[in-house]
This record gives structure tokens, sequence and C-alpha cells, in this order.
């Protein structure tokens, strides 16, 4: 059994990313503009480790197969999307992530934070802090 984790990570904007680990090996992806502190344009999936600024998080049991298809299909369509903060952003990156794994994620956009309470208000989770 594998596990998800969705993180939000403080800074000069507030970030949320995904943290998942397969067996042995833990795997990040997030969902960055290409060009800095720029609110739309080209995006970039970002596979960087965020666990320096965790700011909250909420993990979920997920099986192996499950993570691993869900994690390709986050990357193949975030992959060459552009980024617009507040429609396709790191939020939405997560939120699909938490989709494609079945957890219950209204369509709306929120922040980092607020996806964190709404998961933990809507699902089973084995961890959240």
């Amino acid at each position: 059994m594998g596990e998800l984790t969705i993180i939000s990570e403080t800074g000069w904007v507030p970030h949320s990313a995904c943290r998942y680990r397969i067996g042995q090996t833990v795997s990040w992806v997030g969902f960055k503009p290409r060009t800095h502190r720029s609110p739309a344009g080209p995006g970039k999936v970002d596979p960087e480790d965020c666990t320096d600024s965790i700011n909250h998080q909420i993990s979920f049991s997920v099986p192996d197969g499950l993570l691993k298809q869900a994690a390709d299909e986050v990357v193949a369509k975030y992959g060459a999307a552009a980024y617009k903060l507040g429609f396709r952003d790191c939020v939405s990156l997560s939120a699909d992530f938490a989709r494609n794994v079945g957890l219950a994620v209204p369509l709306v956009n929120m922040t980092p934070y607020g996806l964190i309470l709404i998961l933990a208000a809507a699902n089973s989770y084995t961890s959240f802090k």
C-alpha cells in the first residue's frame, strides 16, 4: 500500500504539492509557473522536495497501482499546461491527484490549506497535521 500526502507550504505565495510513496520510493509533484512569480503563462511540473517548507499536510493510504496511475495522469495533464493562478495552478494539480485516487474533492479551486481542510472533512485519512 502506498501513501499520498498533500502539503501546503508557506512562502511569498502559498504553495501546494504532492508527495507520494510507492514501496520505498518517495516522489514529489507540483505545478509552478515557468517564470518565477508570474500568475499566468507557461507552467511546469515540479519534482522538487518541499519537505523543509511544509506548513500543513494530510496523508492517505492508496494502492500502489492506483497511485502510480494517478501520478502519471497529473504529470501528463500538467506537463505542457499553461499556469493561471486560481484556475490551473498548484492547488489544481493537488486536487486532480486526489480525485485520480478516488478522494472526494470539490470542483472549485481553493487555497493550499483550504484544500487540505476540505480533504480532511470529506475523506478518511491516515495523518493530518
